[in-house]
């Protein structure tokens, strides 16, 4: 049966992965990526930074691009068969699943919010933290996980403004995933516990544009978490959250442009050497 990801992959290509691409992009590049080298994707998506990092690799290198949304797996196979990436080999997998390493880099773009954050009876770990601490036992000994995680929230954004509303109209509903983990000591402490050191902590921002706040809302049903909450709210509902935002932001005919900050993240084992965009040696903290 089809998932609500696998529902919103063709307005997700269509309406969010042209906006995204820059910070896919920064991620492939600061992680300095070498001719040969063996990468890991995670939460692929339809598979903006596999094609950057195929490009990267070159022949000689190989890229593994997996997703647990068959649709986005099938666009990633697509979109790379396009470009001739032959290379890149794209499956249905879990989070967790780091089968044909060792990888000499990991990369995870806005997909560890998906992951849930909470233990489950008896776990020793929560999906989030199990699928970290799988990452960095796949790496190679220089090896690097790159990730990038939305935010820092700031109280204009209209994410943020979109999430209010939501809160307002549906006061049960959970946050939109791990905002606290763009905090640099946050995300530190957190990979500290999956035996990982940060090397790389910077904030990115890109001009994202929609010519009215009703083409911003429409565009948000085709994100992948916002898709499946709108599916379980239903449209009467999430009419009244889109009410609330028009409210918030002057109106539904009101242009929409902001520079959405996300939290860029490079770590690997602590006191290895490892390559960054335009540093060739770093050293990395001890934890």
């Amino acid at each position: 049966m089809a998932t609500p990801w696998d529902r919103a992959a063709p307005g997700y290509l269509e309406q969010w992965v042209p906006r995204f691409v820059p910070y896919h992009l920064d991620l492939v590049r600061e992680v300095a990526l070498h001719v040969g080298a063996r990468v890991l994707v995670v939460s692929a998506g339809p598979g903006v930074e596999a094609l950057a990092a195929a490009r990267a690799v070159d022949l000689e290198g190989h890229v593994r691009a997996t997703d647990k949304s068959e649709e986005m797996v099938r666009l990633c196979r697509e979109r790379a068969t396009a470009a001739g990436f032959d290379k890149v080999r794209c499956e249905v997998a879990d989070a967790s699943d780091v089968t044909g390493g060792p990888w000499d880099v990991v990369l995870c773009a806005f997909g560890l919010w998906q992951l849930p954050g909470e233990r489950a009876a008896g776990a020793p770990l929560s999906p989030r933290e199990a699928a970290v601490k799988a990452w960095g036992e796949a790496l190679t000994p220089a090896g690097k996980l790159g990730l990038l995680i939305w935010g820092p929230p700031e109280p204009d954004d209209p994410f943020e403004m979109l999430a209010e509303a939501l809160a307002a109209i549906e006061p049960a509903r959970a946050p939109l995933g791990p905002r606290s983990l763009a905090e640099r000591e946050e995300m530190a402490a957190f990979l500290a516990h999956q035996g990982l050191s940060v090397v790389r902590h910077t904030v990115l921002r890109h001009p994202v544009a929609f010519a009215t706040a009703d083409a911003f809302v429409r565009a948000v049903r085709e994100a992948c978490m916002w898709r499946r909450l709108w599916e379980e709210i239903g449209d009467v509902r999430m009419h009244k959250v889109a009410l609330a935002f028009f409210e918030k932001v002057g109106g539904p005919d009101t242009p929409i442009a902001f520079d959405p900050p996300a939290t860029l993240v490079i770590a690997a084992r602590p006191g290895a050497e490892v390559e960054l965009d335009a540093r060739p040696s770093v050293r990395v903290p001890s934890l």
